[in-house]
């Protein structure tokens, strides 16, 4: 079965983002000139998908205002707008709030009445972006076609980082990336591997049966990996999808999020002509970055 509707988390309270997130929810954060949001969705209509969810919390009128207007935008104003109006035209777009447990499977099981036709369906954290060649959620849809898995995206990060992350162990010998198992947030000690699961999901609709039937995890919260962990318990196929030529960035917090526009900012090749000379010199201690005499 094609897959073609994605569902993007949009609900996080944004609390190391604060004051900002107060009323604004931080997948609506610019990277250069579009909201943060805005590169998952156009990654989906890139990827082939024709239907988006977005689940949100409470402060979600900004995003109703962008994503599903009473009065869309006046085309003809600027070319980049435009192209915002022709890019959103592609898709049909469902906004949804969020209601029950806190954690990252609970999007799942508010949007899950929008998805009984969908026996798959991507699955995407607003905060997670990927920049590579090919986009990622295609790279999702290619490896579940070749294997018939469902699939998720994983990245190493350092061995004591592992405690922020779901963490996934691969069978031995394995030559698709098949998943033995899957834990949240492992101690350093307990972790068998430093292979963190990020924010792209091929999900099926078994696995929103499995969140209404297993407990809240730790924290007290229903965790998505707990249900992944569940469903290859129970003999299911989970392979992993490692981002070919590129990167996972995040906007999470205050650091990630200036480093992940930093990188936007330097892959625009007229923008990085117009930073380059200026990162080059503070690189270089060829300019105190607490001088407040800069030209302006």
């Amino acid at each position: 079965m094609r897959v073609e509707t994605g569902v993007i988390a949009a609900a996080g309270s944004g609390t190391r983002m604060l004051p900002i997130t107060l009323g604004y929810p931080k997948e609506l954060l610019p990277i250069i000139n579009k909201p943060a949001i805005q590169l998952i969705i156009e990654e989906f209509i890139d990827s082939g998908l024709k239907r988006i969810i977005i689940v949100t919390g409470e402060n979600s009128d900004p995003l109703r205002r962008k994503y599903e207007p009473a009065n869309p935008p006046t085309r003809g104003v600027h070319k980049s707008l435009d192209d915002f109006i022709d890019r959103l035209g592609q898709v049909e777009i469902i906004i949804i709030t969020q209601e029950g447990p806190y954690g990252n499977g609970t999007p799942l099981l508010v949007a899950q009445p929008h998805l009984v036709n969908d026996e798959f369906f991507i699955y995407a954290y607003g905060d997670d972006l990927i920049k590579s060649e090919k986009p990622f959620t295609q790279l999702l849809i290619e490896k579940h076609e070749l294997t018939g898995a469902l699939a998720v995206g994983t990245q190493q990060v350092p061995w004591k980082d592992v405690v922020k992350y779901g963490i996934a162990q691969i069978k031995p010998g394995s030559e698709d990336g098949e998943l033995f198992d899957i834990i949240e947030k492992p101690s350093v000690e307990e972790a068998q591997s430093n292979l963190a699961v990020f924010g792209r999901f091929l999900l099926s609709s078994e696995i929103i049966r499995i969140l209404t039937e297993i407990p809240l995890g730790k924290f007290n919260e229903l965790w998505l990996t707990d249900s992944i962990r569940e469903y290859i318990h129970r003999g299911g196929r989970v392979v992993s999808v490692s981002v070919a030529s590129g990167q996972w960035l995040t906007i999470g917090d205050p650091v990630n999020y200036l480093k992940t526009v930093n990188e936007y900012a330097l892959s625009d090749p007229e923008l990085r002509r117009a930073l380059e000379p200026r990162l080059r010199e503070l690189l270089d201690g060829k300019v105190d970055v607490k001088d407040k005499g800069e030209e302006s």
